[in-house]
């Protein structure tokens, strides 16, 4: 979902630019999905006017500095270091209003589009993952 949203964000304006007509045709769009789909994503961007985008800015750069703080803290060796820092950050993100009023609006996206196959899926079953192995390979 992660991946998706930007997606679904970028493509918004686009979809709801066609206006209900099919681009072809100029005829109104016969399917009920697609009318259901444009609808939702109408929904999302009217919530995510009320979210606030200079918090959301902060967060992006406070995630880049994250990023350079566990890189550095893996190159120690401070894995668990770097591994507490990711945590305590992905909790600061998860009290954050802007981020909460992120994911509601989000919320009624779910389903519209086929599941991506999630980063877990890549490891080995009873493999852990640590950041610091993520980090390693950038």
């Amino acid at each position: 979902m992660k991946r998706l949203l930007p997606i679904i964000v970028l493509m918004a304006p686009v979809l709801a630019a066609a206006n209900d007509t099919d681009s072809r045709s100029g005829q109104p769009v016969a399917n009920p999905k697609m009318q259901q789909m444009l609808e939702k994503i109408q929904a999302m961007q009217n919530c995510m006017k009320n979210v606030d985008k200079s918090a959301l800015k902060a967060l992006e750069q406070q995630a880049k500095q994250l990023g350079a703080e566990v890189k550095q803290l893996c190159a120690e060796g401070q894995r668990d270091a770097a591994k507490q820092r990711a945590i305590r950050f992905g909790q600061e993100i998860a009290g954050n209003k802007a981020m909460q009023l992120t994911k509601k609006c989000s919320e009624g996206l779910t389903g519209l589009a086929p599941e991506l196959t999630a980063a877990e899926s890549y490891s080995e079953p009873g493999e852990t993952r640590h950041i610091c192995d993520r980090s390693e390979r950038r």
